[in-house]
This record gives structure tokens, C-alpha cells and sequence, in this order.
């Protein structure tokens, strides 16, 4: 079979060759560095591995009004993609496991799988079954396929062999899936196949979306289902090193540089970040003005405003009473996924990362104050001091060119910070009131 070049063409026929698997492999990687293909250069391992196609975000251009207006021309990453990435140890674990979703790849790992069951199952202590069954998790059914499949069919144990792509698997993990030590990794990889499998037989293909918007004049409509919103520059930048992460601008949310005259309209299309914590503090001010409760964001005591460690987000109820939402890295968080747009690269919901989120949000809260976007307000001793909407900016997003993108243009966008934050503060206040 013909080795790959180097622009990243694969022969589709099989992946069963170190070569061919390699530049999937390449084009996979191609695909984590920058969050997407062009729809060319995604074509050949869409060819190799169809489940692919359902579980990558189409961009198209022209209309999305049904296929035959639209023409695919980019593949980006999705949710599922991004997840499976979470739980998983490497890009090359990743990697694999996306190979994986080739039947004729995955075949030979699940021979491996059945053989360890085999092994531990002939141990004398169970345990050791127990646990490789949980760490295979739902792959197990696969892998219980295969014992049954091989006692009958072949009337031979599955064996513990080097299969067709363990010089890859050396590149990619530093040791073969058929290593002894190598069993925690192949579980994962099954487990994270098998999790992506099943999702592309439950679910149609993704729904189309459009380019990002450059111009400032479709600015909220970048904000839609299927997105990816690059992590703020801080984090961001901690991903770069060693994995060469290059978001596209054309597709993903991508904070770039602007020039320090720009103006506000400017900056919101060129810094999403900036735009999405101006539009909290808008829906903020929106909401205190109907005097029936509101946002809060506090900043505890002792820290500098300029330079905050952590925001926290509380509602206030009618009756003055408060809900603590958690940090505004959560807030954030999980007013993305109700919005279906995923960070990239991956960001786990541990307290960890949520944390080091917060610290990437501090430098740009110091530019909102500075630019006279938010405000802060001391409080007295040993209290929260809070931020706000700075007076001057929230008339701005009354007034020309701001009123579009602050009023119809966003009311999806506002719709969902003030839900969630209704629904987050019912959920904790009812448990609250049952003990009293």
C-alpha cells in the first residue's frame, strides 16, 4: 500500500499499515492544533473512518437552509470530540481512539482486551477482573463480543500479540497496546471508542453553522450552537508549548489582537471574551432595573480588584436574600454548555481547572475596569467588595452602533445568563427552604 505524503493525502482503502495510519494520525493532530480541517483535507479520513462525520461540527459557506444551499468547507471539533479528549491521558491516546472508530483497527485492540479478561479471569484473586471490566467500563460489551465470537468461531483463546499498528502505537505512546503495562491505556482507548461509537449510531449528523463573523455585523450570531470559544490568551497559552495549539479564527471564537484606539464594536468581534463578561455585566444592570433581584459579583475580601484570584456569582433574591452560584469560572462554564459552545482546547469541570480559568479571566477584568467597561465598589471591612456595569459603558449599549448588539441582536445570549441564573437560584433555594 502507498505511504502518505507529506501535505497529509491518505489512502482510504486501509488503515492497517503503519503509513496509512500514520498520516491519519497526522491529520488528526492537524485537526486538535487548530480545532478544525478544511473540508479537502478532512475528506480522506472522513473516507477512512464515516463515523467521523457525525461527530464533527460542519462550517459552511452560504446559506445553511438545507444541503443543497450550503457547501461543507471546514470540519471542527465537537463537544463529544473535546470530552473524549478529557478522558483520556494524551493527544496520542486521543488519537488512537479516534483510529479506533475504524472497525477494522479497533479489532485487533479488542483481541488484546479479551486476553487480558481471559488472563485475569484465571487469576486467584478476582479482583483483578473486576477491576480491568471497570476500567474497560462500557467497551466491555465489545469485548465480551469478541470472547464469545472467538471461542466459537475459532475455538482458540485470544492472544497477546503485537498487532498491525504497534509501530504507531510505540510513536504515539511510548510503548505497544500488547505491553503489559500499556493494559490501563488500551481500557481507555476502547472506552472512549466505544463512547463516540455509540453516539454516532444515536444521533443524526451535526447541524451546519457559518463562518465567524469578523466584521462586528453578525457579532452575536457567532455565538451559536456548535461553536468552540478558544480559552482566554492566559490559559491558552499553556497548551501552546507542547502541543503547537493554534486556534482558526475563521471558525472558532478567537481572541486576537486590536489597536489601542479601537473601537468598542471592534474589540467585541476581535476579543469574545471581552464581549461575553461585558454582556453579564449588561444583563446585570438590565436585571437590577427591574428591581426584582439580581446578579451579583463579589470579590472577597483582602483581593485585589485589578487582579482577582477568583469572582464569585451570587443571586439576589426579591427579598434581598442570596444564592451563592460558585466562582465565575463555573458561571461561565455552564453557561456555555446550555449555549452547546465548548472550550477548546479541553477544560475539564475539576476544581482545579475551573480555577486556573479564574485566573486566566483576572487579566481581563483588569482591562474591562481600565477601559471603563465594568466597575468595582469597596465595601467595608471584611466585606465583598462587587462589580458592575460602569455607568458610562451602559449607556453606550443604549446609544449607536452598541444598541443592535446589546438589544436584539444578543437576546438569545442574555436569555441564557439570566436563566441559568434563575434556574441555578430556584434549584438551591427550594432544598434551603425544606430545612428550615
Amino acid at each position: 500500500m502507498e505511504a502518505s505524503n507529506m501535505d497529509g493525502n491518505l489512502q482510504v482503502s486501509s488503515l492497517l499499515s503503519h503509513d496509512v495510519a500514520q498520516s491519519g494520525c497526522q491529520l488528526l493532530s492537524q485537526l486538535w492544533s487548530s480545532g478544525g480541517l478544511t473540508a479537502n483535507r478532512a475528506a480522506p479520513i472522513l473516507a477512512a473512518i464515516p463515523v467521523l462525520k457525525k461527530l464533527l461540527q460542519p462550517i459552511v459557506a452560504g446559506e445553511t437552509d438545507g444541503d443543497a444551499k450550503g457547501e461543507n468547507y471546514a470540519y471542527c471539533l465537537s463537544a463529544p470530540l473535546l470530552d473524549a479528549y478529557n478522558q483520556l491521558s494524551q493527544i496520542g491516546e486521543w488519537q488512537l481512539a479516534l483510529l479506533g472508530l475504524n472497525q477494522e483497527v479497533r479489532a485487533h485492540w479488542l483481541n488484546l482486551a479479551a486476553a487480558r479478561c481471559r488472563e485475569a479471569g484465571a487469576m486467584s484473586d478476582p479482583q483483578v477482573l473486576v477491576k480491568l471490566i471497570q476500567q474497560l467500563g462500557n467497551a466491555s460489551e465489545w469485548v465480551l463480543a469478541q470472547l464469545e465470537s472467538t471461542g466459537v468461531s475459532t475455538g482458540a483463546a485470544p492472544q497477546i500479540v503485537a498487532g498491525p499498528l504497534a509501530q504507531l502505537e510505540w510513536d504515539l505512546l511510548g510503548h505497544s497496546l500488547n505491553d503489559n503495562a500499556a493494559t490501563p491505556a488500551l481500557c481507555r482507548i476502547l472506552r472512549a471508542c466505544f463512547k463516540l461509537h455509540t453516539l454516532s449510531e444515536q444521533t443524526e449528523a451535526l447541524t451546519p453553522i457559518q463562518p465567524v463573523d469578523n466584521s462586528a455585523k453578525q457579532l452575536a450570531y457567532n455565538w451559536c450552537h456548535g461553536r468552540l470559544l478558544a480559552l482566554p490568551d492566559a490559559l491558552l497559552s499553556e497548551y501552546s508549548p507542547n502541543q503547537a495549539i493554534k486556534p482558526n479564527a475563521d471558525w472558532l471564537l478567537v481572541s486576537r489582537p486590536v489597536n489601542d484606539e479601537a473601537k468598542l464594536i471592534e474589540r467585541f468581534a476581535h476579543q469574545p471574551w471581552w464581549f461575553l463578561l461585558s454582556l453579564v455585566s449588561f444583563v446585570q444592570d438590565a436585571w437590577a432595573a427591574e428591581q426584582r433581584g439580581g446578579l451579583l459579583l463579589t470579590l472577597p475580601a483582602g483581593q485585589n480588584a485589578f487582579s482577582p484570584a477568583q469572582v464569585n456569582v451570587a443571586v439576589q433574591g426579591i427579598d434581598g436574600d442570596e444564592v451563592s452560584l460558585g466562582s465565575l469560572a463555573e458561571f461561565l462554564t455552564q453557561l456555555l454548555g446550555d449555549l452547546n459552545i465548548a472550550l477548546y482546547p479541553a477544560l475539564t469541570n475539576s476544581a482545579e481547572e475551573l480555577q486556573r480559568l479564574n485566573c486566566a479571566l483576572s487579566p481581563l477584568i483588569a482591562e474591562l475596569l481600565a477601559n471603563k467597561i465594568w466597575q468595582f465598589t469597596e465595601a467595608g471591612r471584611g466585606e465583598p467588595g462587587h462589580y458592575r456595569i460602569h455607568p458610562d459603558f451602559s449607556d453606550a449599549c443604549y446609544s449607536l452602533p452598541l444598541a443592535p448588539l446589546f438589544g436584539y441582536k444578543s437576546q438569545h445570549l442574555q436569555q441564557a445568563i439570566k436563566q441559568l441564573a434563575q434556574t441555578s437560584y430556584a434549584s438551591k433555594k427550594v432544598p434551603a427552604r425544606l430545612t428550615e
